[in-house]
């Protein structure tokens, strides 16, 4: 058996298709699928079923999977404690941040990393958490910040940020409500016109479900995939939004946005950061992730986030 044959029957594993993991991986399937078929051969035994939806591993190919997985883990430790020898942190860092975090997040995280190690890259993308996730998984990003992660074996995520979710409106049309600190009834959400970003959202999933627990139907009047287009609207007196405070601050702090909190304790989102399960953590993603954790601490403690911080590899704490 051949480390390469292997490396290719483990992203197709991971990925469940051959054309996916083809692409992946920068080869044309045909020359994926006999490189597979030469270890089943050597093998003698068949490793994945093929079937209309791609492929799953038979008895014997999980068998082979897990050993596989865990000598590539092993070979890629060896590697990254090799590269860490190294005095000056080089390489490039590919990090993925939802829309309602980056406004907070990016610019000081590029800011901080360019300081803290000049010698290496970090490239930042902002997309909405559904398609992080697929980017998370497809080994596309080194690291991600995202809401609503579910669970998988191409996947390690690890809490960051216990985030409250709050009522957003225009300051210019919000009346009394402007000068009023207490929480909103939760039963309130239901008498208001509400522009949410779409379904496949991670914010608009939390949101859902948590009007669901209290049995409201929301009046959504329009759904957006964009954090910076539901402000304008919002701030136009065009509705209402649910958003966390990190995504407004700077607006409530302009007088143009008011922000106020929920009477649920079902308005909170965990934000986690997520890496590929099967690809090094590079010195530089850990050193990004560092700076996430220490950014995030330090926006909650100034009020820029409004949540529970958690520590890094433990359980929600309270912001100081």
């Amino acid at each position: 058996m051949e480390l390469l044959e292997l490396r290719y029957f483990v992203q197709v594993a991971d990925l469940g298709s051959f054309s996916k993991a083809s692409v992946k991986l920068g080869i044309t399937q045909p020359a994926l699928s006999r490189q597979v078929q030469k270890l089943e051969h050597e093998l003698r035994t068949s490793l994945f079923y093929r079937h209309g939806r791609g492929v799953s591993l038979t008895q014997p190919g999980r068998k082979l999977y897990d050993v596989v997985r865990h000598l590539l883990g092993a070979l890629a430790e060896i590697k990254e404690e090799i590269q860490d020898q190294s005095e000056r942190l080089t390489g490039s860092v590919t990090l993925g941040l939802p829309p309602s975090i980056c406004a907070t997040l990016g610019a000081p995280l590029a800011r901080r990393f360019h300081e803290s190690y000049p010698d290496a890259t970090l490239r930042i993308h902002e997309v909405f958490s559904g398609t992080l996730l697929e980017w998370v998984e497809g080994g596309r990003l080194d690291l991600a910040v995202l809401y609503d992660a579910r669970r998988g074996r191409s996947m390690l995520s690890s809490p960051l940020l216990v985030e409250n979710l709050m009522l957003i409106q225009s300051a210019k049309d919000a009346g009394e409500a402007a000068t009023d600190d207490g929480p909103v009834p939760v039963a309130m959400l239901g008498d208001l016109r509400l522009v949410l970003p779409g379904l496949e959202n991670g914010l608009r999933r939390v949101v859902d479900a948590a009007v669901r627990r209290a049995e409201i139907d929301l009046q959504v009047d329009m759904e957006i995939n964009s954090v910076t287009a539901i402000k304008q609207l919002v701030e136009e007196g065009i509705g209402s939004t649910i958003l966390p405070f990190g995504a407004v601050h700077r607006e409530v702090r302009q007088g143009r946005l008011i922000a106020r909190e929920i009477g649920s304790k079902d308005m909170h989102a965990m934000l986690v950061t997520a890496t590929p399960l099967h690809q090094p953590v590079s010195k530089a993603t850990r050193a990004l992730l560092r700076l996430i954790h220490a950014e995030v601490a330090k926006c909650v403690a100034n009020g820029v986030l409004k949540g529970k911080v958690v520590a890094h590899g433990g359980a929600p704490e309270p912001a100081s």
